[in-house]
Order: structure tokens, then C-alpha cells, then sequence
């Protein structure tokens, strides 16, 4: 018996320890965390792991971060006092909360150009405090600002509001998709300064919305300019800003009007187009040409560029986020794509709305946003708009300023925005080989330029049928390496060996590149910081009122691995500047000169230092003399 017994004893020890390595297995980075030890499970893994590519698995804050001071919450302080109300065909002003007897004045507007609104009619109205009667105005799209003052003639109301009736049988333009059955919408939800790090940090709810409808997350999408005009123009037109500007604004008066960008290539294709942002000092306004005449079919601009002017006031200390009425701007943002919805329910679309204000300035904005974005999902997934669209919610970068910014974390997190494609069934189970595709290329290095022809391809649903895809497919991998295209339709195979250089990358914001931090008092460290601050100075000598910059440390420095086959030597610094207290991050490559290998950021505020100079490619690197 005693046999039998030890056999039994030795059998369950063996499965217990069995059962212990499984236990630590699946909470080794809890154990290790716990005993304050790297998991090198964790360490150790890629979200791309490519031929061309690996990048790092980076590991969210457990903790909430300690020097990221919290943000409160922000409400406008001033009263909506009149709402839009369109019925039976007709407008009307409808006015609520008014607590006291009010003479009103509104100003009919229209779109004069990029920069300015003209009146076309002015009238007076009263509001009382004991109640009012819906005050009718004219029909159709209309824009009215709006002032009230009180007995004491103090300003008690001053905004701005607009109409946007839904659609009429007899209005419409566009076919219907009962005609064009075979049509894809597209929208795009651009949220400002937000990685794919924060994106998981700040909106759980939205993550687990997600689960209910047919998505990809793209590890690999990567930012390939400095701001979010140098990273949203490639998507609209497929080139880099200094391209666009040799083949289209040299030859077109400095203005966008016939440069190509895809809602002009979706309306001439049939769709009704869209655009609105937050602010008016938008991607394509501030410091920019602009647009001569009116850019899509439904233009917020010339909204938030009359509350900019007349009607705004701030939440908070810095003045980066801003109130008109008793509405944030995002509120207006929200309220044009409600009324859009309408619109987008009945005919096919192709849409850009871009939000920045908050978010791009302050950590913890973010969450505050979780549940507005599952709201306006669930409108569309309510209205059945998301059975026929293309959802692209996406961002630029990821946060460039702010404490979070200085971690290592924020570092690598900078040039990692997130992307995110919500599509309708039916697209998979009719175009097989091209969503099977646009999946994989969730974890190869996905660019702006690559989204550029995705969506070329969304206006001809013929080239996503599978035979298309093996053809465009064969003749893709028959290019040369160095031949290959810098823009691929993500229902394409992207190229294993694909790497920043190839996907038009700049170095110093390839994400593939792994840092190894060395001392900051080496001799070629800070032969390379002069180099960094002479080329900044040289972009500001044009600029008599911006002071020479000098070195004042360096305050952190790596070396870039290229990888094993790349003889090539770079350095990525981080210094400190003085006048001005600038914290400026630039990566160098050593041959037998200094080349920068993209654009010198700037990763710490510069409020007004810069008042002197409008160009916004300047303004992070002047400090004004006094």
C-alpha cells in the first residue's frame, strides 16, 4: 500500500507545481511589478515585429502619473439663453433662462472669405422674463450672431448660432444609396495630440463599445511631420506639405482651392463633402493660406472664426479652452455633426471633423471625452449610418507638451498616434482578400500617405474585389525595393521588409528605433547640441525681434540604433535653452558633417515668448525681445 500512496503523493505534487507555474506564468507582471522588478515578458514584447520594423511594446502607468496635475471640471459660466429650432420648413430663435427684460439684436451672416464673414441684415427683438414666443427668421442654412443687453445696457447674451434643416426630397443632390447600393462612406473623427497609449488610458468606454462593432486598431500608424497640418495634408492629398507647396499653392495664389485634396476627389465622384473643427485657427488657417472659396459642401469655419472674433471667452487660465454662449466649442463641433447626421443617413458622404481644444494641452482632458465619442458612435450606430461608412478615429501625434511629455514614455508616445477603422460587415464578407488584408496591416508601419490611398480606393469599390487584389498585389511586389510606393491602399499587402525610410518616416519620428540613453557630457553629445541650436537660430535670423538662442544643457541624450546592417550614427538630444528657458528635442545624423534628421520640436510651452512672430513654423523657436 505504501507504494500506492507515494505514487498518488507524487502524482498531486507534480500537478501542483504544474498548476504554481501556470499561476505565475499569467501574473508575472503583477508578481513583478509587485516585487519592483521589469517583466522582461513585458519588456521583451513588439506590437510590430517586422522585417523592416520592430517597435516596442510600451507599458502604461499603473499609477496615476504624480506630476500631472489633475484637471477640474469646466463648465461655461454664461447662460444659452436662445436655441435653433427649424419646424414645418421655417426657423426660429427659441429663448429660455432669461431671468430678466432683454433687447436683442442679430446680424444675418455669410462667408466673405478665410478670414472674415460679411452682415447682410440686422434686426431687433425683444426677450421678456415672464416668457417668449418662438421669434421666426428665414429659412434655409443660415448663420446669426446674436448680442443682448439688459435696462442697464450691459451685455447679458452674446453668441453665435446657425441652421442646418434636414434635407429635402427636392434638395438633394447627391444618389441616395437605394441607387448606389455599392457605395462607402467615409467620416473622419480626428482628435488632436492623442497616442495610442492615452487613447487606451483615457477611454475605456469607448474601448468597450468597440466590441460591438466590426473594427482594426493599427499598431503600427505613425506620424510623419511636426504639427497637425504636416500630418493631415498627406492623408487629404498623399504628399508632404513642401510638395504640395511646389505643385499646387506656388501656382494657385498661396490658397488650397485647386490643390486636389480628397473632398474635392469625393465630390466630383458624387458624395455631399464636410468639414469642421473646434477653433478657429484651424489646420488649414492658422499661418495658412486658406481657402478662397467655400471647401466642402457644409464648412464650419465661418462659425467658430465669428466666435473667435466676437463671442468667445475662456475656461480656463491659459486660454486654450473657449466658451461662445453657454456652449464649448467642441459643443458647436458636436452640434454640426448631429445635424450633419441627417444628411449622411440619406446619401452617401465623405467627411473631416477635427477636434483639438483641451485635449491637446492638458493630460487628463481625455477622459472627460470617453463618453461624448461613445455617444456620437451610438447616434450613428442608432441611425444605421454606420452600415454603409467607413469610420476612421484617429489622431496626429501624440501629446507634445505638457510633464507626461518629458517621460521617456511621453517621448516614444509623441510619434505613436492612434488609428482606429470602424467598417460595416458586409464589407468583409464581400471583399474578402482586402479587409482581410487591411487587418494584417494592423501591425506593419501604417502612415498618413497609406491612408491617402486607402480612401482613393473606397470611391471605387470595384478594385477591392478579389481578383483586382491579386492583380494590384502582383504588380506591388514586382517593384523594386527602392521603387516602392511611399503610399499603399491598406486593402493591399504592405511589404514585410518595409521600414520608416521606405513609408516616408522621418527618422526622428520612427518609432522602430530603439534609444540607449549615454552620458549628456560627452564631447560629441555636445558638439551635437551647438549643432541643434545653430540650426535653430538660423530659422529665426530672418526674424530681427527673436533673440539668438544659446546653449544653457543637455538634458538628456541617446543614441539611435539603426539597426545591426546600418553603419549610419545618430543622435537624439534633449536641451535646454537660454533666453526663454526652451526645452528643444532634434535628431542628428554624424557623417562628415551634422544633418538633422527631421524637424527640432519643441516639448515644453511657449505661451506668448513668441508674440512677435506669426509664422506658426517659427513661433516655438523665438523668444521676442522685450
Amino acid at each position: 500500500m505504501l507504494p500506492d500512496r507515494f505514487k498518488k503523493f507524487t502524482r498531486r505534487l507534480v500537478w501542483l507545481f504544474i498548476a504554481c507555474c501556470f499561476i505565475c506564468y499569467f501574473n508575472l507582471e503583477y508578481l513583478t511589478d509587485f516585487f519592483g522588478k521589469e517583466s522582461q515578458v513585458i519588456v521583451n514584447r513588439f506590437v510590430i515585429n517586422t522585417p523592416g520594423c520592430r517597435v516596442r511594446f510600451l507599458r502604461n502607468p499603473k499609477k496615476p502619473v504624480p506630476f500631472v496635475e489633475p484637471i477640474h471640471v469646466l463648465q461655461c459660466n454664461r447662460p444659452q439663453l436662445i436655441a435653433p429650432r427649424h419646424k414645418d420648413g421655417n426657423n426660429y430663435f427659441v429663448a429660455s433662462n432669461v431671468e430678466e427684460n432683454l433687447q436683442c439684436k442679430s446680424w444675418l451672416m455669410e462667408r466673405q472669405d478665410h478670414r472674415s464673414n460679411k452682415y447682410i441684415l440686422e434686426r431687433e427683438f425683444n426677450l421678456s422674463r415672464h416668457g417668449n414666443e418662438p421669434i421666426q427668421v428665414d429659412s434655409g442654412h443660415q448663420m446669426f450672431r446674436i448680442q443682448c443687453r439688459n435696462d442697464e445696457n450691459d451685455i447679458k447674451y452674446n453668441d453665435v448660432i446657425f441652421f442646418m434643416p434636414p434635407p429635402c426630397e427636392g434638395q438633394k443632390k447627391t444618389p441616395s444609396y437605394e441607387q448606389r447600393p455599392e457605395r462607402l462612406s467615409v467620416m473622419i473623427l480626428g482628435i488632436d495630440s492623442m497616442s495610442q497609449m492615452h487613447f487606451q488610458r483615457s477611454f475605456p468606454q469607448l474601448t468597450s463599445f468597440l466590441d460591438y462593432v466590426p473594427h482594426t486598431f493599427f499598431l503600427g500608424y505613425s506620424r510623419v511631420g511636426m504639427d497637425a497640418y504636416d500630418n493631415l495634408l498627406p492623408l487629404l492629398s498623399g504628399l508632404r506639405p513642401d510638395e504640395l507647396e511646389r505643385r499646387c499653392l506656388s501656382v494657385n495664389k498661396s490658397t488650397y482651392d485647386n490643390c486636389g485634396l480628397l473632398w474635392d476627389t469625393f465630390k466630383t465622384a458624387g458624395y455631399s463633402t464636410s468639414y469642421g473643427e473646434d477653433t478657429a485657427q484651424g489646420i488649414f488657417m492658422d499661418g495658412k493660406a486658406g481657402f478662397q472659396k467655400q471647401p466642402t459642401d457644409f464648412y464650419l469655419h465661418p462659425v467658430m472664426l465669428e466666435m473667435d472674433k466676437h463671442t468667445r471667452y475662456s475656461l480656463d487660465a491659459n486660454e486654450l479652452i473657449n466658451c461662445s454662449g453657454g456652449r464649448q466649442f467642441f459643443d458647436v463641433l458636436n452640434y454640426f455633426i448631429d445635424k450633419l447626421s441627417f444628411y449622411m443617413k440619406s446619401a452617401p458622404f465623405f467627411s473631416v471633423f477635427w477636434h483639438s481644444q483641451g485635449v491637446k494641452d492638458y493630460y487628463h482632458y481625455a477622459r472627460r471625452l470617453d463618453v461624448d465619442y461613445v455617444k456620437r458612435l451610438k447616434r450613428l450606430l442608432e441611425m444605421d449610418i454606420l452600415d454603409n461608412t467607413l469610420v476612421l478615429l484617429m489622431s496626429d501625434y501624440g501629446l507634445r507638451s505638457d510633464k507626461y511629455r518629458l517621460t521617456y514614455n511621453g517621448m516614444r508616445e509623441e510619434s505613436q498616434p492612434f488609428l482606429l477603422a470602424i467598417y460595416p460587415d458586409w464589407l468583409q464578407a464581400k471583399y474578402v482578400f482586402a479587409m482581410d488584408n487591411l487587418k494584417r496591416n494592423a501591425h506593419n508601419l501604417v502612415t498618413p500617405f497609406d491612408l491617402h490611398a486607402t480612401l482613393n480606393d473606397v470611391m471605387d469599390l470595384n478594385l477591392l474585389k478579389d481578383y483586382h487584389v491579386e492583380n494590384r498585389t502582383e504588380i506591388l511586389l514586382g517593384y523594386p525595393p527602392k521603387k516602392m510606393p511611399r503610399g499603399v491602399s491598406l486593402f493591399l499587402p504592405l511589404p514585410v521588409k518595409r521600414n520608416c525610410d521606405s513609408a516616408g518616416i522621418p527618422s526622428h519620428y520612427c518609432p522602430c528605433n530603439d534609444l540607449t540613453e549615454i552620458p549628456t557630457d560627452d564631447g560629441v553629445v555636445l558638439r551635437t547640441a551647438r549643432f541643434l541650436i545653430s540650426s535653430i537660430n538660423g530659422l529665426i535670423a530672418p526674424y530681427d525681434k527673436c533673440q539668438k538662442l544659446r546653449l544653457y544643457k543637455v538634458m538628456l541624450a541617446y543614441f539611435v540604433d539603426l539597426g545591426e546592417s546600418s553603419f549610419v550614427y545618430e543622435l537624439r538630444l534633449r536641451v535646454r535653452t537660454i533666453p526663454g528657458d526652451g526645452l528643444f528635442e532634434g535628431t542628428a545624423r554624424l557623417t562628415d558633417t551634422f544633418h538633422l534628421t527631421g524637424p527640432i520640436t519643441r516639448v515644453n510651452e511657449y505661451r506668448s515668448q513668441s508674440y512677435c512672430v506669426n509664422e506658426t513654423s517659427s513661433k516655438m523657436y523665438c523668444y521676442c525681445l522685450n
